[in-house]
């Protein structure tokens, strides 16, 4: 896994100056330290720093804020050396104090930090990109789900599979691809007990567009999935489409968003086949009710921010709809799925690549 980069303190300001902002940036360069104090302009309150950064190059000193009553506030005085990562950099201190130090640069993180001390990178708890797999071969670290059956031996089990491919791919030399259609051909991982909320983002190549599908036989097609119980593909809520739109299927409920005045169509949101697409979909539970927010190639994709009939067809839905997923089940950890499974006897061939799972929004750098 990358290093943490460590933020730097606040710099020193003489009179009260407006707070400065700091963000990461993709490679791991460091996002500025400024003075604090006074009425924020760009975001005086302190930020918070997140995710990990591998080995990088030299952070860079950070800038004073300025002031509207006296001099501009100090800035750090001191550019980060290169490292390899240390410990996740903290929020920036809200008053004026001592010179800051630079932060510790991390290499390939993505954009990220609040307003205040230096920037972060957000690459989250956990990341894969196959390279350490065997073409032709279930990925390593994995469980797989395939045709209904937690970790088949059978992998592929006929045209259902889920293995390490050269075919396609985004970064490196090999992707995980996926075969399936009425059955799941799925990749599976257990998630941390205690998770909340939780950034998935896949890079995916579909020979299938997602979305846009105006067919009436089209039913739910499920892509990334989380399930309360392990190998129970009746527990869980299914991010993919439904009825021919980008969209969310629960189950046991069996509820669907978005609701009818949008199926079938062939205007809408959609992920086009045959190219790499960045999707991003955030399970968030940390608060309530829960919500659910999807985006392809940062763009908005679907969202749902209401447990109502306004965006659920079959009635309302609880408050906690994701939290009972996250609960697992006893002392079972819930689990984050990957892949393909269509409830329309839809055939799909879907490569993964450079997925990442976080705590916080994710990016596709």
């Amino acid at each position: 896994m990358d290093g943490t980069p460590k933020a730097g303190s606040a710099g020193a300001v003489p009179s009260a100056g407006h707070g400065g902002s700091g963000s990461g940036a993709t490679g791991g360069v460091a996002g500025s330290v400024s003075g604090a104090g006074g009425t924020p302009m760009n975001g005086g309150s302190a930020g918070t720093a997140s995710g990990a950064g591998g080995a990088g190059g030299a952070g860079v000193a950070g800038m004073g804020g300025a002031s509207p009553m006296g001099g501009a506030g100090a800035g750090g005085t001191l550019a980060g050396a290169a490292g390899s990562g240390g410990t996740a950099g903290g929020a920036g201190a809200p008053l004026g104090g001592m010179s800051g130090t630079g932060p510790l640069a991390g290499s390939g993180g993505m954009a990220g930090g609040g307003a205040g001390t230096g920037g972060s990178t957000a690459t989250g708890f956990f990341k894969e990109d196959f390279e350490s797999s065997t073409v032709g071969m279930q990925p390593m670290g994995w469980d797989n789900f395939i045709s209904y059956q937690k970790n088949n031996p059978q992998n592929p089990a006929g045209s259902i599979l889920a293995l390490t491919d050269s075919m396609h791919v985004h970064g490196g030399t090999k992707a995980v691809h996926f075969h399936g259609d009425g059955n799941p051909a799925q990749l599976v991982r257990a998630l941390p007990k205690g998770t909340t909320k939780l950034y998935v983002r896949a890079w995916v190549f579909m020979t299938r567009k997602l979305g846009q599908q105006t067919d009436s036989s089209a039913n739910h097609e499920s892509l990334i999935v989380l399930r309360r119980t392990s190998g129970n593909a009746n527990d869980e809520v299914r991010f993919g489409e439904i009825k021919g739109v980008i969209g969310t299927n629960e189950v046991p409920s069996d509820n669907i968003s978005p609701t009818m005045t949008q199926w079938h169509m062939a205007t809408g949101p959609v992920v086009q086949p045959n190219a790499w697409s960045c999707i991003e979909v955030a399970f968030l539970a940390d608060a309530s009710p829960n919500t659910l927010h999807a985006t392809a190639d940062g763009m908005p994709i679907h969202d749902i921010t209401s447990i109502g009939t306004d965006q659920w067809q079959n009635g309302m839905m609880p408050a906690d709809w994701l939290a009972k997923k996250f609960a697992g089940e006893g002392s079972a950890a819930p689990e984050i799925v990957f892949g393909w499974q269509s409830f329309s006897s839809a055939a799909n061939d879907v490569w993964m690549d450079d997925i990442v799972l976080s705590n916080d929004p994710i990016g596709c750098n």
